[in-house]
């Protein structure tokens, strides 16, 4: 039996509950909430579990094989030291944080012990994903476009710069981060903000943005992100301009368009249960091929964010290796 504990009490811990009690031999024991009484609540949702006031206290009641770190950009606080030095496996939602110096120490202190992380980009394990890797073999890239056009979410702490790390690092990471893992590493940003409809002073963050990266392999990829569109009516995605047609992933299919034919596949898997299975695979028998994403390949998407909030800044191309400064 996996044993599982959990930091935060919001969605993303609801949505994993729900997965990990569909999943033979996993039992969730634990939760840390922002305070005792909001764990104690929690917690009450669920049978044979308990709300505790902070990690230590968690660790001292309860044998646990993992835990699940589901907490805002700016509420990481000590987390992944303290079960790093507990020699805990965990998975950690994205983004990983909202401070470089902080997160490189984190991506240090793992990378010296070899401990074992997953971190939740969950588009890597969707079907579709792998689909698209098939669609594009044998193709060259001319142009790759990138987009996460939504609605700007009611909680307050996405709505501050200084807590969400804004609309990019928060959400449009997920097409970075997949934009890594088809087409290589990101060495340059460039980044332009605005903010075009927000007259709320209390929202820092921009609703629009412009990004150009330069991969590796010297493409080029345009992002481009807004929170100005009504609930319900999003568009997250990425097309590639190859010599052989138009490939296109969404969420919920991908796309191939050539002057012969059309090819569209249809998502049939659910990527968290398969993340999840990849990471709790890890953990009962050691073996880490499973998981996609990990903290020391979660740390590069990061940095392209973190380029990006430094360009925006400084009115200027920014190589991500400055973030390893």
């Amino acid at each position: 039996m996996i044993r599982v504990g959990f930091v935060g009490t919001g969605g993303f811990t609801r949505h994993h509950v729900e997965i990990l009690r569909g999943i033979e031999n996993v039992k969730v024991v634990g939760f840390v909430g922002s305070s005792q009484e909001k764990a104690e609540h929690f917690a009450k949702s669920y049978d044979e579990t308990t709300g505790y006031k902070d990690v230590e206290t968690m660790l001292s009641y309860e044998q646990l094989d993992a835990v699940y770190i589901c907490v805002p950009p700016m509420a990481h606080e000590n987390y992944e030291e303290i079960l790093v030095d507990h020699g805990i496996p965990f998975l950690v939602e994205k983004p990983l944080g909202i401070d470089v110096e902080k997160v490189r120490s984190v991506r240090d202190k793992i990378k010296e012990t070899n401990h074992l992380t997953a971190v939740g980009y969950h588009f890597r394990y969707a079907d579709t994903v792998k689909k698209f890797q098939e669609m594009l073999e044998g193709t060259t890239s001319g142009v790759v476009l990138g987009k996460w056009m939504g609605s700007m979410p009611e909680v307050d702490w996405w709505r501050r710069q200084d807590q969400s790390g804004g609309q990019f690092n928060e959400q449009t990471t997920h097409i970075v981060d997949l934009i890594r893992f088809l087409f290589g590493e990101v060495t340059s940003v460039y980044a332009l903000e605005n903010n075009l409809t927000n007259k709320n002073p209390s929202v820092t963050v921009a609703d629009v943005g412009l990004f150009t990266l330069t991969l590796e392999s010297g493409l080029s990829v345009q992002l481009t992100n807004t929170s100005v569109l009504p609930e319900g009516t999003g568009d997250i995605g990425i097309k590639t301009y190859t010599d052989q047609g138009i490939v296109e992933w969404r969420l919920g299919h991908v796309e191939k368009r050539t002057a012969a034919k059309i090819e569209k596949y249809l998502a049939r898997q659910n990527p968290y249960r398969r993340e999840n299975e990849g990471f709790l695979h890890a953990v009962k028998t050691g073996d880490r091929s499973k998981i996609l994403s990990d903290y020391e390949d979660a740390w590069r998407s990061f940095k392209v964010a973190m380029a990006a909030q430094k360009s925006i800044l400084e009115g200027r191309v920014v190589y991500v290796s400055e973030m390893d400064e």
